[in-house]
């Protein structure tokens, strides 16, 4: 299309539209499934991540709470523990869909799915889903990120 001049068209229009839902679904899935293993791992209370959670949310059981409630929101769409360089702060943020409520500028650290195809058939409620993802998070990937996002 672009190379014929049509950027007029609405299938133009359309595919312009959608690519930043498609790239974000795909980015999104990357991050998610880039941080499971198959073992429970704890994360380790004196890493920068630890700290920062304290620091943002008064403690860890406080910042998973809040992790948990925003899971539960009726809707399709991701929860993502966003660290912003601006601000120095940690935010917990639900994502509509792929592209709505994204922090610009902001760095993903923990992605979690909740589309129904990610917890409904296997475990019937998200519940029992998000408790499954949180023993399977390997932390190493998270403390990581985090440092990259700091530097």
């Amino acid at each position: 299309m672009l190379e014929k001049g049509d950027i007029s068209s609405p299938e133009y229009a359309e595919l312009k539209r959608r690519f930043g839902w498609e790239f974000n679904g795909m980015r999104l899935h990357e991050y998610y499934f880039g941080s499971l293993r198959n073992n429970k791992e704890m994360l380790n209370k004196s890493s920068e991540i630890y700290k920062q959670i304290e620091h943002d949310f008064g403690s860890f059981d406080d910042w998973q709470k809040d992790f948990n409630a925003l899971a539960m929101i009726r809707g399709i769409g991701w929860v993502i523990l966003y660290y912003d360089t601006v601000s120095k702060r940690l935010f917990n943020i639900w994502i509509n869909e792929h592209e709505t409520s994204h922090l610009a500028g902001a760095t993903p650290i923990i992605v979690l799915d909740v589309f129904e195809h990610a917890w409904m058939v296997e475990y019937g409620n998200k519940a029992d889903y998000i408790k499954t993802y949180f023993d399977a998070i390997n932390w190493e990937v998270i403390e990581n990120r985090f440092e990259d996002a700091i530097r």
